[in-house]
């Protein structure tokens, strides 16, 4: 039933990356009210595409199958449909590109707006400052070019910060020598094609990263990491096994502990694998139920969790491809990549660019290695007090913003709504994306953003029903 609203209801949504896309894509297919008015926001651009897919390089595939990816939690099969409209020998087992992906998400926005009783308005630039309006009614946005907005509900979308700078300050951060912004392709670029390159990581980002650097020379490329891991690879096969829907039998009456979950999980593991079954369908079957075990660790497991075993857990949960495996495989079996499991003492420049000191895993040896460039590929970064954006700094320092005590993301209350520093809900103010993880813990992949996104839209719409 089409209803009309008294008043124009203006929602405003910083940010037009995957969260902040797919809300306003969630509001647009659910609002039954004309008079929604939408404005997304947002400063890189083309809207919808963000820091993941907002390549053009084919090389970089999705970590995750096609089956998997659709943008709407109530259609699972939507990205398969559009994919075989490009080539019908796609299908739910594919792992396509992040090229096609952020076609997909600009065509699923553009539709959504196409056929939506709410208008969508999308506005290029960055917002410095949110301020709530005296009586509580909702929020002034200011734009870094004096524009000002005006906000009944308003939606923070912003996604990963880049990586801090790993280890003890150094004066050689600041030098040619050294990229810290590893998803910066045009420095990456400008790499002398012959020159090798050190990565400090070895997970995902840095497998990006390594692609990127060796899509058309095959340079000499270290990847440095504490523990020198890497991601598992997903099954090259058609057939999956499907998902449990109820809590792990072999879970419940498990203390609740990191490693009484552990003990049991392998237990598991090793049970399945007698009988011919497979790892990878434990951690399958895990995954709906990892929010739920997160939420009943107290402080002191979520840190050990953090400190032990969060490393381990992220190479079995979060694979690659069996393409960008078998790549990456060839490279380490000809020389061409090495993995080196170490700890970094140091930068030393020279005229051929910079000595690494490495001091191995296990070993009281240093091994030195020269490289023309060292590129940060530690990951993003949580920790909002590290970050240089205005937006972020002006609403942390008015305390409309708190930070989890493990810095891993933002407080927040069951409604998506932000936790200020009195320990407050901020009334109207939301966030969605991957700072969802301090409550979450699953927040950083597309089936549970796409959720979040999806009941996050539920709860503006509703409240603008309430309204009426």
């Amino acid at each position: 039933m089409i209803q009309k609203t008294s008043r124009l209801h203006t929602i405003v949504i910083l940010g037009a990356g995957y969260s902040g896309t797919l809300t306003s894509v969630n509001i647009l297919r659910k609002a039954v009210s004309e008079g929604i008015h939408i404005l997304l926001i947002e400063g890189r651009l083309p809207f919808a595409r963000g820091l993941a897919y907002h390549s053009w390089d084919d090389n970089l595939l999705l970590n995750v199958p096609a089956g998997n990816m659709s943008a709407l939690a109530d259609e699972p099969g939507h990205f398969v449909s559009y994919c075989q409209n490009i080539d019908p020998a796609f299908n739910a087992h594919s792992f396509i590109s992040r090229r096609i992906y952020g076609d997909y998400l600009e065509h699923t926005l553009a539709q959504a707006k196409k056929e939506s009783l709410a208008v969508l308005h999308k506005v290029e630039g960055h917002a410095v400052a949110v301020h709530p309006f005296v009586d509580s009614t909702g929020f002034s946005v200011q734009m870094a070019n004096g524009e000002i907005f005006s906000a009944d509900q308003l939606v923070l979308a912003f996604g990963h910060l880049l990586p801090k700078n790993p280890g003890l300050p150094s004066d050689f951060f600041a030098t040619d020598s050294y990229i810290g912004n590893p998803w910066d392709f045009a420095a990456l670029d400008g790499i002398d094609h012959d020159c090798p390159v050190l990565l400090i990581g070895s997970g995902h980002t840095a497998i990006d990263t390594l692609f990127r650097l060796t899509s058309s020379h095959p340079r000499k490329v270290f990847l440095v990491s504490r523990r020198g891991l890497r991601p598992h690879v997903h099954r090259s096969m058609a057939h999956q096994t499907p998902l449990l829907v109820a809590f792990p039998s072999y879970l419940h009456e498990v203390p609740c502990t990191v490693r009484a979950y552990l003990h049991a999980l392998r237990n598991e593991v090793a049970k399945r694998e007698r009988c011919g079954g497979n790892w990878r369908d434990v951690i399958n079957e895990l995954r709906p139920h990892t929010s739920a075990i997160w939420s009943h660790f107290n402080l002191a497991e979520r840190r050990r969790f953090l400190i032990h075993t969060v490393a381990f857990w992220d190479i079995h949960r979060h694979r690659i491809s069996p393409s960008a495996h078998w790549r990456l495989t060839q490279m380490l079996n000809s020389g061409q990549v090495e993995i080196i499991p170490a700890y970094i003492q140091s930068y030393d420049p020279c005229d051929e660019g910079v000595n690494v000191r490495l001091r191995l895993r296990h070993e009281e040896t240093t091994k030195v290695v020269r490289v023309d460039t060292v590129v940060n590929c530690t990951g993003p970064n949580y920790n909002i007090s590290t970050s240089t954006m205005p937006l972020i700094k002006q609403l942390s320092n008015d305390g409309l913003l708190k930070q989890d005590s493990m810095k891993i993301g933002l407080e927040l209350d069951d409604q998506y709504q932000l936790i200020d520093s009195h320990g407050t809900p901020v009334n109207r103010l939301y966030y969605v994306g991957p700072m969802l993880k301090a409550r979450y813990w699953e927040a950083i992949a597309v089936p549970e953003l796409r959720g979040h996104t999806l009941d996050l839209a539920k709860i503006i719409l509703a409240e603008i029903e309430h309204e009426q």
